[in-house]
């Protein structure tokens, strides 16, 4: 059986901790419906197990029973949605990811000082769209996918900056470079959660120790696919969410096999992974 090295970092940060402990204490002292709107986090088994318990998840404010519980989930939302929920007669907790709410009020803090207020994300990420809906829309998000497109975007002088919490360093340092020579003055906000930043350095390093690298979590989780994106660039690696998506084959000639996880994804799911790996290795 070959080596398996599991990442110390690997699995729930700390946002995602306390927004399940939310939700799940929120269950248990509310009477009438708990509501999310949109997924708590980026993982379909956590957001199910939630819906067996009582909290379901919807699309919609208006598909909410009036007296019921609107929970925010980690990746925040926008004053609109708070408000909306008030006129429903919605009984609002907020679980956004402490990180995220800086990164809200950082964003409002450049807007209000006068500075031009870029976002750099992907921009149909929740928590992006979330930090845009905190300044009543007056953000530009850049996309460093799409770094070539900034040469022409209209800068005002001063511009100042926040970051999506997943993204890797290398995007924002790299969108940076970029904007600083076309503006006079520039207020930087280095907003990425140290939780990615350290998940994301053990990838480097676990790629660089092992033959194979296994990311366990959701494929709708931006953090979770960013550390499939760093294995992806060294070795041979497989992002998966259970061990029904695992392929022995994958393992052949194989000595040393890493395996890391998301920010959203639970122990339990990790241990899965992990508990196949030594079941069935030999066999390989």
């Amino acid at each position: 059986m070959g080596k398996i090295i599991v990442g110390k970092q690997a699995g729930f940060c700390f946002g995602v901790e306390r927004a399940l402990k939310i939700a799940l204490e929120s269950r248990e002292k509310q009477k009438g419906p708990v509501y999310i709107l949109g997924s708590l986090i980026h993982n379909p088994r956590v957001v199910s197990d939630l819906e067996k318990r009582g909290i379901k998840t919807i699309h919609d404010l208006n598909s909410a029973e009036r007296g019921g519980v609107l929970l925010i989930r980690s990746h925040g939302a926008g004053p609109q949605i708070f408000k909306e929920a008030e006129k429903l007669g919605l009984k609002v907790i907020d679980a956004t990811c402490p990180f995220v709410k800086q990164e809200q009020n950082l964003a409002k803090e450049l807007l209000r000082d006068g500075y031009q207020v870029v976002v750099v994300g992907d921009p149909e990420h929740p928590e992006v769209q979330a930090v845009v809906e905190s300044v009543s829309g007056c953000a530009l998000v850049i996309n460093p996918l799409n770094i070539e497109l900034l040469n022409k975007e209209d800068f005002r002088p001063k511009v100042g900056v926040v970051c999506q919490t997943t993204q890797k360093q290398e995007n924002l340092n790299r969108v940076v470079g970029v904007v600083l020579p076309l503006i006079k003055e520039l207020k930087l906000y280095n907003t990425i959660c140290n939780a990615t930043v350290q998940r994301q350095s053990e990838a480097y390093e676990l790629a660089e120790k092992s033959d194979i690298l296994l990311v366990v979590g959701g494929k709708n989780s931006a953090n979770t696919r960013k550390l499939a994106e760093i294995g992806t660039s060294m070795i041979p690696t497989y992002h998966i969410e259970s061990i029904e998506e695992i392929n022995p084959h994958w393992f052949r000639g194989k000595e040393i096999i890493g395996v890391t996880a998301g920010a959203s994804t639970p122990q339990v799911q990790i241990s899965e992974v992990v508990n196949w790996l030594k079941a069935n290795l030999q066999e390989v």
